[in-house]
């Protein structure tokens, strides 16, 4: 079965990937890695950068007039974003006019209380532009019960499993990603891994049992693997790619 790896960060040591995919969907976040990235893309990689709402608004329409990437990161915690400032967020992304898809973190970890993801938030953004794909990076972490049933009716609203699976798997909130995966859309969940920030392999492998134990659908598998995906990210849509 083809896979396409949602949400994947260049690895800056050894670290092993292990996973036989069929393109990745690479993740920067920050304009300068993006710049300063030396390897190029694969044919069948999209590329997803940080968007840099508060410096520069020339540069970012310039990498979306050139065609260059396929969608933008929002990241809450990194980019120190409150809930007060999600009004300005959303006028730049107006004045961007944004038709590439806005992946938005959502895992909650640490004691910067202030900047943690903001469901209230990424609600106000989907509604605000309906025809733009947002996808939950993580799926809502340790709260995925919550952003579950609080944005399933959101038609442009897909789920992100990168990081939580293997993450969380020794958690309560492991039996609530189980509960996405056997009720949510299978058209709007997405494989990932964030690698190398979690064992690609073992994020595969604890889906796949999941699979096996839910007897999820092969036509369902293969959505959540790789089709959802590409039909979101679009590879091949940038000249650098």
């Amino acid at each position: 079965m083809k896979i396409f790896d949602c949400h994947y960060h260049i690895p800056s040591g050894n670290e092993i990937y292990a996973i036989n995919d069929s393109g990745r969907n690479i993740i920067f976040n920050s304009v300068e890695s993006y710049l300063n990235h030396e390897g190029g893309f694969k044919q069948q990689d999209s590329c997803t950068v940080l968007f840099d709402f508060r410096n520069d608004p020339g540069r970012n329409r310039k990498l979306i007039t050139e065609n260059k990437i396929n969608a933008w990161k929002i990241h809450s915690r990194l980019q120190k974003i409150s809930s007060a400032d999600y009004p300005v967020l959303i006028e730049k992304l107006e004045d961007l006019k944004p038709e590439i898809p806005l992946v938005i973190d959502a895992f909650y970890y640490g004691d910067d209380l202030a900047f943690q993801p903001d469901l209230g938030g990424i609600v106000s953004i989907a509604k605000r532009f309906p025809h733009v794909p947002v996808v939950v990076a993580h799926a809502g972490g340790y709260q995925v019960l919550r952003y579950f049933y609080h944005l399933k009716s959101i038609e442009n609203i897909y789920f992100d499993l990168s990081f939580s699976l293997s993450y969380l798997k020794l958690t309560s909130a492991f039996m609530d990603f189980r509960n996405l995966i056997k009720t949510g859309d299978e058209n709007r969940i997405l494989f990932g891994t964030d690698f190398p920030f979690v064992n690609a392999a073992d994020q595969l492998n604890t889906l796949e049992e999941i699979f096996l134990d839910l007897k999820t659908p092969e036509h369902a598998m293969s959505k959540i693997f790789y089709s959802n995906a590409i039909t979101v990210f679009k590879p091949n849509a940038g000249d650098s790619l």
